[in-house]
């Protein structure tokens, strides 16, 4: 049996039993969503630092960067064998992200990954309705996840993923699973890179009063790199599969004098731009915007001259190569830190 056929199988058989299992007591995976109701919203949080500077989400980006894909199985690479990283983004009001990822090279070229994403979100007090404490709560979800990839006929890369995820919020907790199936195809001249990627196709296994749906999320990518200049651009579309997510309420536009989104917000708010420029052998600037963060951040008589922008830089040293990425929100941004280890001199 070729790998492609092992690949389309595997991912086929996984695909079956997730639907076959959400489908006790009338819950279809076809009935999950994109919007902000789902569960488990730090899955789609980015894993590394430059995921973060190309505004968050990037599953084409033509490289060997193994936090994106701990995102988009696909992007694997036998470049990645033995390579180790660790990311920390500190967030507002005590909130920690934490990613551990690895890559190994396996027998015939397939590559195996291997991530954890862990939320830490702090130490909250716990009250009850009239205000007297008793004690504190600490919350925290993860995922762990294991992955590999293949490639097929030298130019198409094909990946698929589990993940084991657990929530904890004191006495509320929940698991579930959910599977990542992607496909990426890099041009013959290395210049361009067209990436597709079925993301959180799950179910949760265990749940507190009420079934939730996962973040299922239908994304296509395509990234270029210029020929005769040090230069990479991507555009990324997310949440294909429903056209219209914009949160709108008519009561609150209307009190706020807000303008309702038209089609062609709409259409721009499914889009994730990215771009990276190489200054030199050693040095790497990032930068990216996300339009349906703009969206959702801007505010009147707010600054918001900032609002979806996000940049970072990476530079590598002997075995190392450290990543810096930050996102801005109004007055605030945030910072985020990943350091990336070769086990095996290369």
């Amino acid at each position: 049996m070729s790998s492609i056929q092992f690949i389309y199988r595997l991912g086929f058989f996984v695909t079956c039993y997730l639907y076959g299992s959400a489908s006790v007591g009338g819950n279809y995976l076809c009935a999950q969503t994109t919007a902000g109701n789902a569960v488990y919203q730090f899955l789609k949080l980015p894993a590394t630092a430059k995921a973060t500077s190309l505004g968050g989400l990037n599953i084409s980006s033509i490289g060997n960067d193994l936090g994106l894909a701990m995102m988009q199985p696909a992007l694997l690479s036998t470049n990645m064998d033995g390579e180790m990283q660790v990311s920390v983004k500190p967030y507002f009001a005590g909130i920690q992200q934490y990613d551990l990822n690895g890559a190994s090279k396996l027998k015939s070229d397939w590559v195996l990954g291997w991530g954890v994403h862990y939320m830490d979100y702090g130490s909250i007090e716990q009250t009850d309705i009239l205000g007297n404490e008793y004690g504190f709560t600490n919350p925290n979800e993860y995922a762990i996840q294991i992955g590999i990839a293949k490639t097929y006929q030298e130019y198409f890369h094909f990946g698929t993923q589990i993940k084991f995820i657990q929530s904890n919020y004191g006495q509320y907790r929940s698991n579930g699973v959910a599977m990542d199936v992607g496909v990426r195809y890099l041009a013959p001249n290395g210049l361009s890179q067209w990436s597709i990627l079925l993301q959180n196709v799950g179910t949760q296994l265990k749940y507190f009063q009420v079934k939730e749906e996962l973040p299922l999320n239908l994304i296509l990518g395509w990234s270029k790199k210029l020929a005769n200049a040090p230069l990479q651009f991507s555009v990324t579309a997310e949440r294909l599969s429903v056209w219209n997510d914009t949160y709108y309420d008519l009561n609150f536009y209307t009190s706020e004098g807000y303008a309702k989104p038209g089609s062609l917000q709409n259409v721009f708010n499914h889009l994730v731009l990215g771009s990276q420029i190489d200054i030199g052998q050693s040095f790497e600037l990032d930068l990216g915007y996300h339009f349906a963060r703009r969206f959702e951040l801007n505010l009147p008589n707010q600054p918001n001259s900032l609002n979806g922008i996000s940049a970072g830089f990476g530079f590598p040293y002997k075995r190392m190569q450290f990543q810096y990425g930050t996102g801005f929100f109004q007055k605030n941004n945030y910072h985020h830190f990943t350091l990336q280890y070769a086990l095996k001199q290369k």
